[in-house]
């Protein structure tokens, strides 16, 4: 189960899953981040571990330059379809977030919806935080959109059960090791297919003290993507840092 993530997101049952996460909630982020950094428009924005786009596909609606990664082809090809469909141009790269480098100086660097933590040691969990510094401009922003531990482990739903097209979709959720568990367990009439989700958990403050550790100065914190003040009970920590 140590590396989840390259089954899961490289398989087509991800979208039967997720079918129900459309381009709402991108767009209350994409706003609030709009909002807060107040973004020239001649901006060049990273989106770090992309996924299938949702951000980097609002932020291109909006006239900027955008870059994203992500190690999924899957997700990159549905990334750069939806871009063609929109005629929009973003430039997209499959690459490991552990690794990656880049040359160019970005204005802002996105790393959103719970796209941090999936490796099992902090060294490499806290890597791309570390490398990311030195390719960000100076003045510019850091904006970490992250689960809510003390939520998750207050309001854990620890199953639930759907049935889509005749599918039958059961998600099983635990915590244990520091970390939130998901198995999901997808049943066509018999046939059965597994995949897992498990994510390192982290506390405001600790993420906070990281941060400053390697330079960065919060600057704001929000609870959830309408922009609300972060609180225990909020189920989003979302951090707008600067360089």
């Amino acid at each position: 189960m140590e590396n989840w993530y390259k089954d899961w997101f490289s398989s087509e049952e991800y979208f039967n899953v997720y079918n129900h996460r459309d381009l709402s909630d991108a767009r209350l982020l994409g706003e609030l981040i709009l909002r807060e950094t107040r973004l020239k428009k001649n901006a060049l924005i990273l989106d770090a571990a992309c996924g299938f786009g949702r951000h980097a596909l609002f932020f291109a609606s909006k006239g900027y330059d955008v870059v994203g990664f992500d190690l999924s082809k899957l997700f990159l090809d549905r990334a750069r379809k939806k871009a063609a469909e929109s005629n929009l141009n973003i430039k997209l790269i499959r690459a490991d977030i552990r690794r990656i480098c880049f040359k160019a100086r970005f204005d802002i660097i996105l790393n959103l919806f719970t796209s941090f933590g999936y490796f099992k040691s902090d060294d490499e969990n806290f890597s791309f935080l570390e490398r990311s510094y030195n390719f960000l401009k100076t003045g510019g922003w850091y904006v970490f959109d992250y689960l809510n531990k003390t939520y998750l482990e207050n309001n854990l739903e620890e199953e639930t059960v759907r049935k889509i097209n005749g599918v039958i979709i059961t998600e099983k959720r635990r915590i244990g090791k520091d970390r939130v568990i998901k198995e999901i367990i997808i049943d066509y009439g018999g046939n059965r297919k597994t995949f897992y989700e498990s994510v390192k958990l982290y506390d405001s403050k600790t993420l906070q003290k990281k941060f400053e550790q390697i330079g960065y100065k919060l600057v704001n914190l929000y609870g959830d993507y309408n922009g609300n003040s972060y609180a225990e009970d909020t189920p989003r920590l979302i951090m707008f840092l600067k360089k």
